[in-house]
């Protein structure tokens, strides 16, 4: 009895859902529509009242959304004859016939709520799906009326309630999975010129860094596709996946976008799903090679270079390293990582600078090591293209990296490898737990202790939050390698289990 008086309650509830975004949908078609499509809006809004009616919607409600719809066609006329207080009077009756009926509208925690775990914003979706959304800013009412994507961000066009003038409210970028922020609206002057609404909603993806695409852009392009959706996509970037090897979405050019109302969807984790599709996709490119017997432990080092959060003695730790490697473990094979080409950065010339400005630090770790009489068996990874360092890096058992990027290869593509991470900040400890946090299934990442570095001294301007981004210098060499072999040989020399 009391489930079935559960599920009597929930059905009333869906009606009671189903009927009040019918309801909104009927008051935006009467508001927003042009002169130009408004006898076919007028048309639509009304089969939708029909359907309302049949959910119980009483003739007092459509009667108002009428009224409402009148008053602010006056207010429009007001405020083109320049009669601001007339048209403030219509808006605020307006309003406050809106209160009475729908009651409020979402504030932005319900805008920003996720559908997904840590994937789509309900804004978002909404969007896509043509869902009238109400906004509720500062004791202000606004309708969504548009959503365009750019490079960076989303931007909803807003309309004010109380005078019908048109705002913008903007997300934050990709690492907040495009949050709406409660920041001043913008004026939208130029809000006439947008393509309807009404249009087909094109998706906008491809950040120009494989990492934020694979932790704030693909996840909810999967969860979509999942559900059976067809999907729409300008890809800015193709860093390691071309979308359209998906199935059901269909990659549409630029130019789209001056037609059709876009939006980006994000997310914060990168999911098993998210890496699963991108090793595959890399995979197709080159295939992992057969396994061998070679039973001698591989070994990853990344190498950062000069350049933003470098580690000033970073030749001699490595080069320490290798030779302790080399005298604790039989034959290791160890590879020495460093830059890794994308899809679209192969021809650039800052990423080819990068590139080799981290294979000439490696070419000097290696002749370190020659001149030091380190027989090891040394590979440079530095300048591979993705599919190819992944293949290259097939049966590695450990890393040694620095934090961001660099760990991001190995710790989010292949999160069951244990790692040691070289973190220069007081915070290393946070830094590294926040880096797993993001990585659904994320294995053990190890850090060394903070007294061990010392890093540059700030600009005056620095923010204490941005210390993660200094230089910095080990101050005890080899303590930092007697502790680095120590990580190394925790994780490979775990006794059997029985």
């Amino acid at each position: 009895m009391v489930g079935t008086m559960a599920g009597e309650h929930a059905d009333a509830l869906n009606i009671q859902r189903e009927r009040q975004r019918l309801l909104i949908s009927a008051r935006q078609l009467l508001q927003s529509s042009e002169h130009a499509g408004l006898d076919r809006a007028v048309r639509r809004a009304q089969t939708i009242l029909m359907q309302a009616r049949q959910l119980g919607a009483t003739s007092s409600e459509i009667e108002q959304l009428k009224l409402e719809r009148a008053v602010l066609a006056l207010a429009q006329a007001c405020s083109h004859a320049g009669l601001s207080m007339a048209t403030q009077a219509c808006g605020t009756l307006a309003s406050s016939w809106r209160e009475e009926s729908s009651g409020t509208g979402c504030d932005l925690k319900a805008l920003n709520a996720w559908v997904y775990p840590r994937s789509v914003r309900r804004y978002q979706l909404d969007i896509l799906n043509h869902q009238p959304l109400a906004v509720e800013l500062k004791g202000e009412s606004y309708s969504v009326e548009n959503c365009r994507a750019d490079a960076d961000r989303n931007h909803l066009l807003l309309r004010r309630l109380r005078d019908q003038s048109d705002w913008w409210l903007s997300s934050s970028e990709c690492a907040e999975g495009y949050k709406l922020k409660d920041e001043p609206l913008q004026p939208a002057p130029d809000a006439s010129t947008l393509p309807r609404r009404g249009k087909g909603v094109i998706l906008r993806a491809g950040n120009d860094n494989f990492a934020h695409f694979i932790w704030n852009e693909l996840d909810p392009l999967l969860r979509l596709l999942h559900e059976g959706r067809q999907l729409n996509v300008v890809q800015d970037n193709d860093t390691v996946l071309d979308l359209s090897q998906l199935e059901r979405i269909s990659r549409v050019a630029p130019e789209c976008l001056a037609e059709h109302p876009s939006v980006r969807l994000g997310g914060t984790l990168v999911t098993a799903a998210a890496r699963n599709t991108v090793l595959e996709a890399l995979a197709r490119e080159a295939p992992p090679p057969p396994p061998t017997k070679d039973s001698n432990p591989v070994i990853l080092l990344g190498i950062r270079g000069p350049g933003r959060r470098q580690l000033h003695n970073e030749a001699d730790y490595f080069t320490g390293l290798i030779k302790a490697l080399t005298q604790h473990f039989d034959r290791p094979l160890i590879l020495l990582d460093g830059f890794t080409y994308q899809h679209n950065n192969r021809h650039q010339p800052q990423s080819q600078q990068r590139e080799q400005a981290c294979t000439q630090r490696i070419e000097a770790i290696i002749r370190c090591c020659r001149d030091a009489q380190i027989t090891a068996r040394l590979d440079n990874l530095s300048g591979l293209t993705f599919s190819t360092w992944l293949q290259r890096c097939e049966g590695v058992s450990f890393y040694v990296t620095h934090e961001g990027t660099m760990q991001h290869k190995l710790g989010w593509l292949k999160p069951d490898i244990p790692g040691l991470c070289l973190v220069g900040s007081q915070r290393a400890e946070a830094i590294t737990s926040w880096h797993r946090m993001q990585c659904e299934g994320a294995g053990s990442l190890s850090i060394l202790p903070t007294d061990l570095y010392a890093q540059d001294k700030p600009p005056d301007s620095e923010p204490a939050t941005e210390d993660r981004d200094r230089s910095f210098t080990i101050l005890d060499v080899e303590r930092a390698i007697a502790l680095s072999m120590e990580q190394i040989k925790a994780q490979l020399e775990q006794p059997e289990q029985l």
